[in-house]
């Protein structure tokens, strides 16, 4: 019963932190407005080399992993930083260099994403990291096996079986909710679950990855080899030289581009969103004027494609605006199917407890 508890705590506090979690970027958008929003100036957009060297005589001793910017001429240009404390990032005005406001609300959602996968505020811990694992296992469990019971009457007149007679007592409608709520947000919560859990055990992600015939990346943890030393600025045009090759190559079909500032083996990596709201990934090498890989969404494999979707499918971006308002709905009942479940349970134990008397 304490085991019961303890999982069905934390099922709850998972469904609602990933509802909240469903509405970040929204959230922040409305929240840093001042920072991820500039006004559009008749002047052109400075180049990224000089972005860069006006960022660096802002803020001294930083070293910057990566540039995004947007084809939306009024957003700002996102800075990527890195440092031993791990990844961060900060916005600047793309016509003159101006580092923008703090952006606000980023501790809480840390502390959000912690809970979430971990079930701490501090950052990853290998003990709240299996008890989400289990109660993720837990929820597919209760979720196939609750249809399972519930499937004769649904067979018999699946109407009848899913409606809601409110003129009942409190206990028959908390039963009617739960199964209800239940069967229809099922098939979100399974998907929920089955990709949550590559981030949970790596025997599950390689086994992910076998089954989609796709090579499984070697994952580093040797973040001092990626940091770039941007303290020294004598030569910063090899970034608008990264910017052209893409353009030259690529054309200016996104939405956002995002370029890593440090060379892997003599190429730079960019990956870009499109027009149609696909990520794409290619390899630019700037000596010899040349995309060197373009990995387009549209021509992966299909295997390929899901490995690249794993976590559109998890947070329900994959569906789009009707898909996020779907899995954030069916997280957040995820709290009262464990709750009104906790309620029968002890209706049932107190009413067996009495039989006993």
């Amino acid at each position: 019963m304490i085991l019961g508890l303890l999982l069905g705590i934390t099922i709850m506090i998972v469904g609602i932190t990933g509802a909240l979690l469903s509405y970040r970027p929204e959230i922040m958008a409305v929240i840093n407005s001042e920072s991820l929003h500039v006004k559009k100036s008749v002047d052109a957009p400075l180049s990224l080399a000089e972005l860069v060297e006006k960022v660096s005589k802002q803020s001294s001793n930083i070293s910057i992993s990566s540039l995004t910017v947007y084809s939306d001429e009024t957003r700002s240009v996102s800075v990527g930083t890195i440092s031993g404390r791990g990844r961060g990032a900060f916005f600047v005005n793309p016509y003159t260099g101006e580092m923008l406001p703090s952006i606000k609300g980023g501790e809480f959602f840390a502390a959000v994403i912690s809970l979430h996968r971990w079930m701490t505020f501090q950052g990853m811990n290998a003990t709240g990291k299996q008890v989400v694992a289990i109660s993720t296992v837990a929820i597919i469990i209760l979720s196939i096996s609750g249809l399972w019971l519930y499937m004769p009457p649904m067979r018999r007149n699946f109407l009848k079986s899913m409606a809601i007679n409110f003129k009942k007592g409190w206990f028959a409608l908390l039963y009617k909710l739960h199964i209800v709520i239940g069967v229809y947000t099922l098939i979100f919560v399974l998907i929920m679950c089955l990709t949550g859990l590559y981030w949970s055990y790596g025997w599950y992600r390689t086994m992910l990855y076998k089954i989609a015939g796709v090579e499984q990346p070697v994952r580093t943890h040797n973040m001092q080899r990626q940091q770039p030393k941007v303290e020294s600025v004598n030569d910063l045009s090899y970034l608008d030289k990264i910017y052209t090759v893409f353009k030259d190559n690529i054309g200016e079909d996104y939405t956002s581009l995002t370029l890593n500032t440090v060379a892997q083996e003599g190429t730079y990596s960019i990956s870009y969103q499109d027009t149609k709201g696909d990520m794409n990934r290619v390899q630019a090498d700037i000596e010899k004027n040349e995309i060197v890989s373009n990995s387009k969404f549209e021509n992966r494999t299909l295997g390929e494609k899901f490995m690249s979707s794993i976590y559109p499918l998890h947070s329900g971006y994959f569906f789009g605006e009707i898909g996020k308002f779907l899995w954030c709905i069916s997280s957040a009942a995820m709290a009262l199917f464990m709750l009104s479940g906790f309620v029968m349970f002890y209706k049932r134990i107190k009413a067996r407890y009495r039989l006993g008397k």
